[in-house]
């Protein structure tokens, strides 16, 4: 794949983490009749009901899914990997802003790491063990940055050390993390996309403490099952019903893979899919963004939609995904001494 290509993807990578942040928002912790009821059908960025926690973000507008991606972009290229104190140093800024605190939107895992670092805590006693997709769904630039899988590996197990060191957390973010490199490869399929994620996610049962862990391997298999038996309606009863939306990766990954496969790798209509299911939407809808943007590429978005969000929220994707690139083409294995650890010490 040219450079040029590979560029391309990725800041597709990028802009579905965004895009789908900002359009999956208003849907947030709602259930699929409660935003027929709202809004009809999701198909657009909207501001949030006033009756939604969302209510005072802008059209447009991200969360802690893009923010946390953003966040660990900079930190590997500055760094070169994850360094778990300057990920807790990172955490700590982004949660006591003014932003953050005027939103709340902070996921339960590293809301418990936030309180304890505010308070102080050494870092080796800060809580860790977050089961929750908040380790899942900031993993693309790692997937852009480190080709190697070995690398990866290593890499997502020290994003997960501050506050998602539990092989739920790390089983689901190692998936999403080796999917999204799948997709980034010439001539990526969902397949391929899904079978990475399986391997991704049997790697990552052997690491971190110890937690009932459902085998994500085999919910992806059932989700593109789904996803290439069941028509669109049954199929999305199915996600809701039987895989679940909650806030696990376990859940969200199989997810994303199946509204993938269900709209041939078409971001807006995979997202908008996502959205419309509820439940944790703007997570969901950002997963299947980047899965879908690896895929396609940035072409594949609505220019409107991209433009909309990198103004509302001061971003430049393109920008991040060139930065991540060149950490790519110099990535190199930990020297001796300095590899990541297993916990946050």
């Amino acid at each position: 794949m040219t450079r040029a290509a590979l560029l391309d993807r990725a800041h597709g990578m990028l802009a579905g983490v965004a895009v789908g942040d900002a359009l999956g928002m208003p849907a947030e912790f709602l259930d699929p009749p409660t935003i027929a009821a709202w809004y009809g059908r999701i198909d657009g960025l909207r501001r949030a009901d006033p009756r939604h926690p969302h209510h005072g973000l802008r059209a447009g507008s991200v969360t802690d899914d893009t923010d946390h991606t953003l966040l660990l972009a900079d930190l590997v290229v500055r760094d070169g990997a994850v360094r778990p104190p300057a990920l807790a140093s990172a955490l700590l800024a982004w949660g006591t802003s003014e932003r953050v605190r005027a939103h709340r939107f902070v996921g339960p895992s590293t809301l418990k790491t936030l309180a304890a670092l505010e308070a102080g805590t050494a870092l080796a006693q800060v809580p860790r063990a977050g089961t929750s997709n908040g380790a899942a769904m900031r993993v693309a630039p790692l997937a852009i940055a480190f080709a190697d899988r070995d690398v990866l590996e290593r890499e997502v197990v020290a994003s997960c050390a501050v506050s998602h060191h539990t092989r739920r957390a790390i089983s689901g973010a190692m998936a999403m993390a080796f999917a999204l490199a799948a997709a980034l490869h010439d001539g990526a399929t969902v397949d391929a996309v899904a079978a990475a994620a399986g391997e991704g996610a049997r790697r990552g049962l052997a690491h971190g403490d110890w937690t009932w862990t459902p085998p994500i391997d085999r919910r992806v298999d059932h989700a593109l099952r789904w996803a290439r038996t069941l028509p669109r309606e049954a199929l999305l009863e199915h996600l809701f019903v039987l895989m679940g939306v909650d806030m696990y990766a376990d859940e969200n990954v199989p997810d994303a893979i199946a509204l993938a496969a269900a709209a041939d790798g078409d971001p807006m209509e995979a997202m908008a899919m996502a959205a419309n299911l509820g439940g944790d939407a703007d997570t969901l809808a950002s997963m299947t963004g980047a899965l879908c943007g690896g895929l396609r590429g940035v072409a594949a978005f609505d220019d409107g939609a991209l433009a909309q969000v990198e103004r509302v929220n001061g971003l430049d994707l393109r920008a991040t995904a060139r930065a991540l690139l060149a950490v790519r083409g110099g990535a190199m294995p930990a020297p001796a001494g300095d590899a990541r650890p297993e916990g946050p010490a």
